[in-house]
């Protein structure tokens, strides 16, 4: 095994043990997934680039990808993990969080009850989710994190940024500057090795000799 593949089993076993049910599905095999790719039109790479998480699954592009690039599996999963225990953590708050303000659309049609409930149809507009971007920001603090303890890698803060401010995550927050401030911000503190708990435990999984 190359020292990606090693590390990549180590993160799996303790991924797996951190949460029981934890499974890893091919998105095409998964009727959700595809159900989800309608629903979030704005974001043509859904199937085919992006890995998504709900609960303890993973669903990812192809089985493959974890075999033909480990390093990417890795640096990814290490991002889900973090949604993982974030939604354990803050349970039913976590996903009205992460689903805010679009989520509150569906109280459009009480508006036949009360027309002023019509308004939450604004909802469905992109508008900023600070819910959703303070999630993503804990989940690409990681993903620059890991890259950083296997490789010294300097993030790419202009790149992470259009997650944020594109269509991507459908616009959760569309200001660049404050994006990349936040960024740098974080990885200061990761290379200070100034961890929050979630951050010291996988950093001592993937560091493990």
């Amino acid at each position: 095994m190359t020292y990606e593949q090693l590390k990549l089993v180590n993160l799996l076993s303790a991924m797996e043990a951190d949460f029981p049910d934890f499974k890893i599905v091919n998105k095409q095999d998964s009727k959700l997934m595809k159900f989800l790719a309608k629903v979030l039109f704005f974001n043509k790479d859904f199937m085919t680039r992006y890995v998504t998480v709900i609960g303890q699954t993973v669903y990812v592009p192809s089985r493959d990808w974890m075999k033909f690039n480990p390093t990417a599996a890795l640096i990814t999963l290490s991002h889900e993990w973090v949604h993982m225990k974030d939604n354990r953590k803050w349970k039913f708050l976590y996903t009205l969080a992460y689903l805010s303000p679009q989520i509150f659309a569906i109280l459009a049609p009480l508006g036949f009850w009360n027309p002023w409930f019509f308004l939450f149809a604004l909802c469905i507009l992109p508008l900023p989710s600070l819910g959703r971007s303070e999630i993503e920001l804990r989940g690409y603090t990681m993903t620059m994190a890991v890259r950083w303890w296997l490789y010294e890698k300097e993030p790419n803060y202009e790149r992470i940024s259009k997650y944020f401010t594109s269509s991507a995550y459908y616009w959760m927050y569309p200001i660049k500057d404050s994006v990349i401030e936040d960024l740098e911000c974080n990885f200061e503190r990761i290379k200070r090795l100034h961890l929050k708990p979630h951050e010291q435990h996988i950093f001592d999984t993937i560091m493990e000799e």
